[in-house]
């Protein structure tokens, strides 16, 4: 089993801990007793960062899915009166397929890098994917607490409810290489490369276009494979 590691993890804490978490995270923190996933959205709806939250006594420590200084600044923008302090600890994040836990020592275990391109490798959803999408494009509604109180991004989840979205994730095969930008199909825009590696890449395309279309970004070309659909692990 492959065993990955990330350096920083973000310690929530502080008289409103609770409370600010609430009003910024996807779940409801307030039931946690256990290490859950999570998703942070910006006013629009769309993936900002993604975290496993472990609960603590007096608090919460934060394990980004993404760059520990980028789910930090996200936190400390929204930080205003609330009573509540943000640090970022040297411990390290370990993860499997399988598993999640928080230790002091990486051991053996591979990077974040290593990660990215294991997931193009097995077919799995990244956050470098889904950033700046909605949820239910990799399909995360199950990251998503209905009911559960304000908190960033709520209104247009509330508003999308029940309704199909646009877009959906697919692996691409490339057959020319091009960095991220704008996908074309029969001459417009449906989508956007998000990031490829080798002969695999990702990119989220409209619903119209079918698995085995050839799309198109500035000189590029990719063929585009299966939908990718979030699997019930970290991202």
């Amino acid at each position: 089993m492959e065993v990955f590691a990330q350096r920083g993890v973000v310690r929530l804490s502080g008289p409103d801990a609770r409370d600010f978490l609430q009003g910024q995270a996807t779940r409801d923190v307030r039931r946690l007793d256990a290490p859950t996933p999570a998703l942070f959205l910006n006013p629009k709806g769309q993936i900002e960062e993604g975290a496993t939250l472990f609960p603590e006594a007096e608090g919460f420590l934060l394990a980004p899915w993404g760059r520990p200084e980028e789910l930090f600044a996200r936190l400390k923008r929204y930080v205003v009166f609330d009573q509540v302090r943000l640090e970022l600890l040297p411990l390290f994040y370990l993860w499997t397929e399988e598993k999640e836990w928080l230790q002091e020592d990486p051991m053996e275990a591979q990077g974040p890098e290593d990660w990215a391109r294991f997931t193009l490798k097995r077919g799995l959803p990244h956050l470098l994917d889904l950033k700046g999408e909605l949820p239910q494009v990799g399909g995360l509604e199950a990251l998503v607490d209905r009911g559960k109180g304000c908190y960033v991004g709520q209104e247009i989840m509330a508003r999308t409810e029940g309704k199909a979205v646009h877009h959906r994730l697919v692996d691409l095969e490339v057959l020319a290489p091009a960095p991220p930008g704008p996908l074309l199909w029969e001459g417009r825009e449906v989508g956007r490369l998000k990031r490829l590696e080798g002969p695999r890449a990702r990119g989220v395309v409209r619903k119209e276009v079918p698995v085995g279309a050839e799309v198109l970004s500035g000189e590029g070309r990719f063929l585009v494979r299966e939908e990718i659909r979030w699997n019930g692990r970290r991202l």
